[in-house]
Formats: C-alpha cells, sequence, structure tokens
C-alpha cells in the first residue's frame, strides 16, 4: 500500500472515532503541489476538514506512477475503420439506444457482428467506450475482441479489468477460422491452452473442420480432467457426424458419469450408429401388433438391463421415475426411428395414433427425444397432431414451422403466459410472411398489448423490415393504450436503426 494510501485511511479513521480520541495524520509528500501542514497547535477539527479536502483531491488527480516510461507505440491496423454512417449509428446506439438502454445491447452486438462481417473496426475514439460496455456484458465480449484492431488490442493490454480481450479475442479468431481456411492449432499448441480457451477453440475448428476438431479432443483425452473431457465432447455437437462415433463409444467407457451421459447423449443424435442398432435390438421384442388386423400396438416395459445396457446408458433412473418405465424411455431415444415403421407395419402418424397402451408415454417420450435430436420433419409432424410441444417445432421444415406456428396462436389468444414459448420456437430471422401475418394476428387479439409483451424478445430478434410498416399503422390505430403505444414505438425503433446499421455497412 502507498504512502497516500495509508494516511488516507488513517484519516478515515480519525474522523470515525473522532479527533478527540484519534489525532489527524501529518500529510504526506503530495509532489509539487507543495501543501504544508497547518502549525502547531491549530485545531484538530480544522487539520481534518482540511486532510479531507485534500485527499479527496489527490485521489481525483490519480496518484503518480511508480515509473513513467511509455509503452510502445501500438502497431498498424490491417482492417480500415467502419462507414462514416455506421459510425454515427454506433454512436447512437451507445449514447442514446432506440427503444431504451435495454436494448442497447443487442443492436450492439448486431453492429459489431456487421462490422466484422464487413472486415471493418471500430474507430479509436470509441474503443474505451466500448471496452467499458463490453467489461460489463459478456455477451459484447467476443464481438467486441473481433473488431478492436490492433490498436484496441494494444490499448486492452494496457489495464487489468480489460484483460479478458486475450480470451475473447481467441474465441473470435477461432469463429473467424471457421468462415475462412481455418486455423487448426498443433497438438502442442492445444494441449497448451487453458482449459478456459479450449472450448471457445474447439467451438471454431469443429465448425469448419470436424474430424480437426476431433483429432485435437483425441490428443489430451487421456490427461485430461473430466469436467474438460465433458465439456469437449459436447463441443461435438457441432457438425457431430458418423466420424465422431468411435470417439463417442470411447466415451461410454469412461470412468467419470457426466461423460458417460453425454456420449449416450450425442449418440442418440446418429441413427445409424452401432449403439442405435443395438437398441433396436432391444426394443424389439417389446413391441407387438395387437388385434385381429394387427391394427393395434402394445409396448411393454424391459426388464433389468445386463452390463452391456448399462454402458449403453440403461442406468440409474432419475428420482420419481420408475426404473423400468425410464430404461423403456432410453431405449426409444437411441433406437433409429426407422424401425417403428418395421415394427407397426404403418407410417409416423399412425404410429403415434397406435401407441395409445400403458406404457406409450414412456414410449413417446423416448420418440420426441429421438426427434429432437435428429430433426426428423416426419415424426415431428406426427407428434405434434397428437399435441403440441414447442421444442418439436424446430424439426419442421421453415415454411411448414412457421404455419404451424401461427396455427397454434390462434388457438392461444386467451393464454397469453404460452405465447411467448410458441412464438420463440421459430428460430429469428423470421420469413417476411411469417413476420406481417403475425403482426396482423397480434393487432387483431383484443388483448393485443398482453400478447405484444409476452412476445417483445421473439419480436425483438426475428421481426422482418417487411412488417416494420404494419407496426406503423397499428401504432395509429392504438388509441388511448399508452402502454401498447409505447411498446410498439420501442419495436419500430430497434429494428428501424438494426435495418439501418445494416445498410450502412454495404
Amino acid at each position: 500500500m502507498s504512502e497516500v494510501d495509508t494516511w488516507w485511511r488513517d484519516v478515515g479513521n480519525a474522523a470515525l472515532v473522532g479527533t478527540a480520541r484519534r489525532p489527524v495524520p501529518p500529510l504526506p509528500d503530495l509532489g509539487r503541489a507543495g501543501v504544508r501542514d497547518r502549525p502547531p497547535g491549530a485545531p484538530r477539527e480544522e487539520a481534518l476538514l482540511d486532510a479531507a479536502a485534500l485527499g479527496g483531491a489527490a485521489i481525483r488527480a490519480g496518484r503518480r506512477l511508480d515509473h513513467a516510461e511509455p509503452p510502445d507505440a501500438a502497431p498498424d491496423d490491417g482492417r480500415p475503420v467502419a462507414p462514416r454512417r455506421a459510425v454515427q449509428l454506433l454512436e447512437l446506439v451507445i449514447t442514446q439506444p432506440p427503444a431504451g438502454a435495454q436494448q442497447r445491447t443487442a443492436l450492439l452486438v448486431h453492429w459489431l457482428q456487421a462490422a466484422d462481417t464487413a472486415g471493418c473496426r471500430v474507430p479509436p475514439v470509441l474503443l474505451p467506450t466500448l471496452l467499458e460496455l463490453a467489461s460489463g456484458a459478456r455477451e459484447l465480449r467476443r464481438p467486441t475482441a473481433a473488431v478492436l484492431g490492433e490498436r484496441g488490442r494494444w490499448l486492452a493490454e494496457l489495464r487489468e479489468d480489460w484483460s479478458w480481450v486475450t480470451e475473447a479475442a481467441a474465441g473470435a479468431e477461432a469463429r473467424t477460422g471457421s468462415r475462412t481456411e481455418g486455423i487448426v492449432p498443433t497438438a502442442d499448441e492445444w494441449a497448451r491452452l487453458p482449459s478456459t480457451d479450449r472450448v471457445a477453440v474447439l467451438a471454431g475448428v469443429r465448425a469448419h473442420d470436424p474430424a480437426a476438431g476431433r483429432e485435437l479432443v483425441l490428443s489430451t483425452w487421456t490427461t485430461d480432467a473430466a469436467r474438460d473431457r465433458r465439456a469437449h465432447l459436447d463441443v461435438l455437437r457441432i457438425r457431430l457426424g458418423p466420424g465422431d462415433e468411435a470417439l463417442l463409444e470411447r466415451g461410454l467407457d469412461d470412468r467419470a458419469g457426466t461423460v458417460r451421459e453425454v456420449a449416450a447423449e450425442l449418440l442418440d443424435s446418429l441413427p445409424g450408429s452401432a449403439r442405435a442398432a443395438r437398441m433396436a435390438e432391444r426394443l424389439r421384442p417389446l413391441v407387438r401388433r395387437t388385434g385381429l388386423l394387427g391394427r393395434g400396438v402394445e409396448v411393454t416395459l424391459p426388464d433389468e438391463p445386463d452390463p452391456a445396457g448399462a454402458r449403453d446408458g440403461l442406468g440409474r433412473p432419475p428420482p420419481s421415475r420408475s426404473a423400468r418405465g425410464w430404461w423403456l424411455e432410453q431405449i426409444c431415444a437411441g433406437a433409429p426411428l426407422a424401425i417403428w415403421s418395421e415394427l407397426t407395419g404403418v407410417d409416423p402418424s399412425a404410429t403415434v395414433k397406435r401407441l395409445t397402451e400403458a406404457h406409450a408415454p414412456d414410449a413417446l417420450s423416448g420418440i420426441r427425444r429421438a426427434v429432437r435430436a435428429r430433426r426428423d420433419p416426419d415424426w415431428a409432424a406426427a407428434l405434434l397432431d397428437r399435441g403440441w410441444d414447442a421444442s418439436l417445432v424446430p424439426a419442421l421444415p421453415r415454411e411448414t414451422r412457421e404455419r404451424v406456428v401461427l396455427t397454434r396462436v390462434d388457438a392461444t389468444t386467451d393464454r397469453v403466459h404460452e405465447l411467448g414459448a410458441v412464438v420463440g420456437s421459430v428460430d429469428p430471422p423470421w420469413s417476411a410472411d411469417f413476420s406481417v401475418a403475425l403482426v396482423s394476428r397480434l393487432r387483431a387479439s383484443k388483448v393485443g398489448s398482453a400478447m405484444v409483451l409476452a412476445t417483445m424478445p421473439h419480436l425483438l430478434a426475428g421481426l422482418h423490415p417487411m412488417a416494420l410498416d404494419p407496426l406503423e399503422r397499428w401504432i395509429e390505430s392504438t388509441g388511448a393504450d399508452q402502454t401498447l403505444a409505447t411498446n410498439l414505438r420501442n419495436l419500430l425503433q430497434f429494428h428501424s436503426v438494426k435495418r439501418s446499421i445494416t445498410e450502412a455497412f454495404r
């Protein structure tokens, strides 16, 4: 602690307990200011006030550096500065964010990603402000690091609270590599990377070269901690394919249960794997046709699994689940969906309708998991005909997905609390037709204000620019509903600025 720090602490102690019990410490050397203590015998109260005034000014002015050697000059930047119009919009978003400060982060992310795509960087004058904002918002860090340029990274090295830039820049470079030829670390470089950096780098490598990413995982598999093995397997979700099967089979034999669980879950996404074939063989004796014409389907529960079954994931059930029902669900989740048509003799839609026996819920839960993992559109449509499940919607083709969601919106107008999940099942950005149709339905509802509020996060993320004109017309007809008018105005401003940012980089 410096001399000034110690003195300032002692001044605080004197103020806390009183000058009658503790004397005011003498002034430290304040450099060229040349300030001197009051003469001996001066009232202690006045000395304390003097010290408080001088100490506050000294702290605001800053402390003297231990050394005054200037840093090396910043290197030259390879990227051009963003276009003037784009910079003006960045300043607007930072200082006066449209739609309120709560939407600033989303607009900043859009600006940063647009700048990165255009190969531009942030102008030097805005670097400190942007670094401060990203220090307080993790979702800004990686897109910020991608467009700081050489000067921005040089600046970040001068302050400890901006040290996150180094790690974020590594992740940003990995993502950039996924768009170009890719920067794949050698096995030695991978081994020397800190654990906290590896996941971001591995994700970037997997995005453009799945085999290279898998080899990196294998190169340190025997020496990595269980949490790292699990984290690395989890990244294999990116472009998961048959080539990953051998590593996932190795994961089934891992000594850590968390690693085995991830390996089994990922193998659920590979219907052509050896494990899927083993699950199919376990399912065959459990399913039979019933009735004179064989139009019924009966599913029985499996017996306790043997060691091979336990290895494939038929382990201890979660709390409140029956063991045999859980094993049935696991078998159905891992088996190829095509086996059901083989066993029932009918298509997915008819199979789902016939699964009505006592143990069908466990079987259907497993089938749902398989459909979500493999994005099978036929089975997703068949299950949605049986009952709404937002998690199945992403498996449908986009046009079908949007049509199904609009139908569900029509049926959910009296259950506003469910609407957010319904609309959110269509990933952004939305098509023009879907956006315009959704705005039309929200406007026609008697509880349009509540519906807009429930869907606002999704409207901000997904709405197509073609829906802005209908939004303007809606605002003009809101009447006395000021809450609705404010929300719609914020939504319109947000998307208008977002569109302007996109156009500024063209």
